[in-house]
């Protein structure tokens, strides 16, 4: 008994030291959490007083900070928000009060900041739910009401008070200034962090894009807005719409978020600094015009990249399905194959067996019924036959136990036995160790070619052409019959070269099909093998299978 009371008093306080580490350290994840995102916002404070207009009046023709805090609430658990939210805000009052802004004015400021953000974060989590991901028309559409307007004409009718000067003038450069900011920098953050698996995952070739993008729209963002005594006419405004359109197109919301933002700093600084193109003689007016031109630059774009990754994630989910159509077909046909082989195939062989014993243990049947019970054994050996070969065709066992170049040239001696077809096959240099996958995919296709020349080909020759090369395998199937317009086809729907190309996307493998009315066909096939070190099939292998 005192035994157990040690035992369980031993145990009991186990459980109490580990609650309070996994809460120490979820405590001490949101203070390096609100610690970080009060010198984010720090420094996003400093970027926007970089670009502010003192004369005739103060404004921030680009305020980013209220954007950056909405996208990190939205990218963090909301259990989290208010702590964070908190440290963001101080770190605008920590550069308010550097910079020598009246109290009264930053508690001003900060009301309105907490509504805008509120609002925004709020709104677009309830909306969207979790890290946004601005890859539709109706989320980019759903993300824009709350933060672009409804946020944006929060804070800039309310804001407008806290400022002095013409109200007018502060409620329009606030406005255009909130919504510009949510829609450039707020996107690129949402995307950086919210996509940062799939960035990370992003090849060499992709980032180097990436960097030429970035470079080529930096330096001509330069030499547009901020070079000195450069005159430039307004229509070089235009050079920017292809590198916009370029980030739309491969990089989505999150490239096109990022690039506007690079060209909205740049062109601002510029801007209050009398360069680039904007050279009205008032400040004000001059902002005004530079903050419409990003206004109407940006969002066309946004939702070009939008209506992109919509299609592109369309695609893959029906890319998805395709895959998943292709390996219930396969598991269909194992199965049919397995049971006409193992089932009504043995049936037949045991029909024909008796058959043939019933015909032996009567010797006095008449020549006629003798000569009737013989064809009917005849057409049970058909059957099985037949059977045996649809089996093979549906499944080829083959293939797992003999291989590849076995396997297909197997196939195209059974074609040439039983059509007026004959099929050369050559193989060379190709690897006994091959996927599964890709060897699967290329007996379908041949099979489907073959299948294509015998019923449509009009010909009485064909050649398999099998071979290995580096870290590909190479097919090419031809000949010299009637042809078609390959364009023709696909525009009809042909279900054949559809198929293989499909098989041929899930093993990253690449189709060309050469045909013309009256000038036969050849299609090639280029897959990549895995195992291109294996040992390699040496010398070249022919035969001819013959009808």
């Amino acid at each position: 008994m005192v035994e157990d009371r040690w035992r369980i008093g031993m145990e009991g306080p186990q459980i109490e030291p580990s609650k309070s580490v996994a809460s120490s350290s979820s405590a001490l994840t949101v203070l390096l959490l609100a610690l970080m995102t009060a010198a984010v916002c720090y420094f996003a404070a400093q970027l926007g007083g970089f670009l502010i207009i003192r004369e005739p009046q103060t404004l921030w023709p680009l305020w980013p900070g209220c954007a950056v805090l909405t996208a990190i609430l939205l990218v963090i658990p909301r259990k989290n928000w208010i702590p964070v939210l908190a440290a963001g805000l101080a770190g605008f009052v920590v550069y308010d009060l550097q910079v020598g802004v009246a109290l009264s004015a930053i508690a001003w400021l900060i009301v309105t900041d907490i509504l805008e953000i509120v609002v925004a974060a709020w709104g677009v989590h309830w909306a969207l739910g979790g890290v946004p991901h601005l890859n539709s028309l109706k989320s980019l559409a759903k993300y824009c009401f709350f933060t672009v307007f409804l946020a944006s004409v929060i804070v800039s009718t309310i804001g407008m008070y806290g400022l002095d000067g013409n109200r007018w003038i502060s409620w329009r450069v606030i406005f255009l200034s909130e919504g510009l900011a949510f829609l450039t920098v707020a996107p690129a953050i949402l995307g950086w962090v919210g996509e940062a698996e799939r960035w990370a995952r992003a090849t060499w070739v992709q980032v180097f894009e990436g960097c030429v993008l970035m470079a080529a729209l930096i330096s001509l963002s330069y030499v547009m807005f901020v070079e000195r005594g450069g005159s430039y006419p307004p229509a070089l405004l235009y050079s920017l719409l292809p590198l916009l359109l370029w980030s739309a197109l491969r990089f989505g919301t999150t490239g096109v978020g990022t690039a506007a933002t690079m060209v909205a700093l740049l062109s601002i600084w510029g801007a209050l600094h009398g360069r680039g193109p904007f050279l009205e003689r008032d400040p004000i007016d001059r902002v005004l015009s530079l903050q419409l031109f990003l206004w109407f630059a940006v969002i066309p774009f946004m939702i070009l990249a939008a209506q992109v990754e919509e299609r592109r994630r369309a695609e893959k989910e029906l890319q998805g399905v395709s895959q998943k159509l292709i390996e219930a077909q396969e598991q269909e046909r194992t199965r049919i194959a397995r049971e006409l082989h193992d089932d009504l195939s043995q049936r037949m062989a045991l029909l024909g067996i008796g058959l043939t014993q019933f015909e032996r243990s009567l010797p006095e049947l008449s020549p006629d019924a003798q000569e009737r019970l013989g064809k009917i054994s005849e057409v049970a050996a058909e059957v099985s036959s037949e059977l045996h070969s649809m089996s093979h065709q549906l499944h080829p066992a083959k293939l797992d136990l003999l291989g590849l170049v076995a396997t297909v040239g197997g196939h195209c001696r059974e074609v040439s036995q039983q059509h007026e077809l004959r099929v050369e096959y050559i193989h060379r240099d190709v690897s006994e160790h091959i996927p599964k996958d890709v060897a699967l995919c290329l007996f379908r296709i041949v099979q489907e070619a073959l299948r294509n020349i015998v019923k449509h080909g009009q010909t009485q020759e064909a050649r398999v052409e099998l071979t290995g090369g580096g870290d590909e395998i190479h097919l090419c199937i031809s000949d010299h019959g009637v042809g078609f317009s390959p364009a023709s086809a696909q525009a009809k729907g042909g279900l054949g070269l559809i198929s293989m190309r499909e098989r041929l996307r899930l093993v990253g493998g690449h189709l060309d099909v050469d045909s013309g009315p009256s000038q036969g066909t050849r299609i090639y096939v280029r897959v990549p093998a895995s195992d291109s070190g294996a040992q390699k099939r040496n010398g070249t292998r022919a035969f001819k299978a013959n009808a």
